[in-house]
């Protein structure tokens, strides 16, 4: 059986897209969770008391989901999607962006390779920075290893790379010395990652999370001819 960890933080984030996210899943999930008398949805990942078993699959879209999944397995909803063949993928015909791949998704192929698949299968064209993939070193506020002099600078006296534990303007400071280093490559990030994105918000950027695109509920100025999803 599979059971959908729907994330809270992206609710958060992207509430009209985690709303169409969560009906969704929970139709297509339905008919097997019903047969075991189990509910397709989990609810928030740090009070969910189920533990999955054998043969069990908890989707998840946030890495803090994975991390507090019970037992069974875990797939990203990005692999599981583009195995479906009745899934109806957006067009973003004439989209670029910059990957912004998460710290926590380093040891992680599966999810970057699904990433990528996704950003072809809607026609979205993507740029890489020098730290993806498994070289990553952002994760939001959660991590920050830094890249620039001032980035070490403001990260001196924090070994630890955590960045929530310094003041709110030096939070900011280094979101924005991510934001410039990003944008340098494409106007537009793309996380998949709700931390990433809140720093990236931080930061001033503009930024869309992955789950956006595929629910087609992101806004964007696209040539009129591929902007078919709206």
């Amino acid at each position: 059986m599979e059971v959908f960890y729907p994330s809270c933080n992206f609710a958060r984030i992207a509430p009209q897209a985690a709303k169409k996210m969560r009906l969704e899943m929970r139709e297509a999930l339905a008919e097997a969770a019903d047969a075991r008398g189990e509910k397709p949805l989990a609810i928030c990942c740090l009070r969910e008391t189920r533990v999955l078993g054998d043969g069990d699959v908890g989707l998840y879209l946030c890495q803090s989901c994975r991390e507090h999944i019970h037992g069974g397995a875990t797939r990203s909803l990005w692999e599981w999607l583009l195995e479906r063949d009745d899934f109806e993928w957006p067009s973003y015909e004439g989209l670029s962006v910059v990957i912004q791949d998460c710290w926590r998704d380093r040891d992680h192929p599966e999810v970057h390779a699904a990433v990528r698949e996704a950003l072809s299968r809607m026609g979205v064209s993507w740029v890489e920075p020098e730290d993806a993939r498994e070289r990553s070193t952002f994760c939001g506020t959660r991590h920050v290893e830094p890249r620039t002099p001032r980035q070490a600078e403001l990260m001196a006296g924090h070994p630890d790379f955590y960045v929530r534990t310094m003041p709110e303007e030096v939070q900011r400071e280094l979101m924005a010395e991510r934001v410039r280093e990003l944008e340098a490559l494409a106007p537009t990030i793309l996380t998949s990652c709700n931390a990433c994105t809140q720093g990236i918000q931080l930061g001033g950027g503009d930024v869309v999370h992955l789950g956006e695109l595929v629910m087609g509920t992101y806004a964007v100025d696209l040539p009129a001819a591929a902007a078919s999803y709206r």
